[in-house]
């Protein structure tokens, strides 16, 4: 359970996980978002889509999506107002989240999140001697693996777990308001180019 007297922000926050075709920049081609806490019985919003390049044989590698699995998927345009509605005036929380971030904000360049938590910084945070920070590490570490469902690097799956890591990081970090949290682990929504974490690998 988590701590009842955590002062939580007063706007939605929602846990977002995108996959991409390998291109750099990478175009999407998947998109999760789950709510948090997670409901039970309620999942993620995730859509598969059709990228105007095609997904290259790394990147399926990677997240086992090829390009006959989005042969009939909707086109980002298609459903782009519904993403944006979703997104909108909420804190936007991701694993390593300069890359999700930073896809979404190419593909919405008007959409400004309340907020960008990063549960990589907080994770190295409040796990400061872990050996590896990697989304599947922390689910070992913390026990959480015996919660997985689904298969990860999918973004539905892969933001399921993020929310579950989310309320374990928040309650092992002993902070008690979503302030001190955003000391720790908010990003700058101007997002710098940098090396991606050896740790955490690139999605493409």
């Amino acid at each position: 359970m988590m701590e009842m007297k955590f002062q939580w922000p007063s706007e939605p926050i929602v846990i977002v996980d995108v996959e991409g075709n390998g291109h750099s920049p990478p175009d999407l081609v998947e998109l999760a978002i789950s709510s948090f806490p997670i409901v039970e019985g309620i999942g993620p919003s995730s859509w598969l889509i059709k990228p105007p390049n095609p997904i290259t044989w790394q990147a399926k590698q990677v997240h086992g999506i090829g390009n006959s699995d989005i042969k009939s998927s909707p086109t980002w345009n298609e459903i782009e107002g519904d993403v944006e509605r979703r997104l909108r005036g909420k804190w936007f929380v991701a694993h390593n989240a300069s890359v999700d971030y930073g896809v979404i904000k190419r593909h919405l360049p008007e959409w400004v999140p309340i907020g960008v938590i990063d549960t990589l910084k907080l994770a190295r945070h409040v796990y400061p001697n872990a050996q590896s920070h990697g989304l599947s590490a922390l689910l070992a570490l913390t026990g959480l693996e015996t919660e997985v469902s689904g298969e990860l690097h999918r973004a539905g799956e892969d933001s399921r777990v993020t929310a579950l890591l989310l309320g374990r990081l928040i309650t092992d970090s002993l902070c008690k308001s979503w302030i001190e949290i955003c000391k720790i682990a908010q990003l700058k929504t101007q997002i710098q180019k940098k090396p991606v974490a050896p740790d955490q690998g690139d999605l493409w």
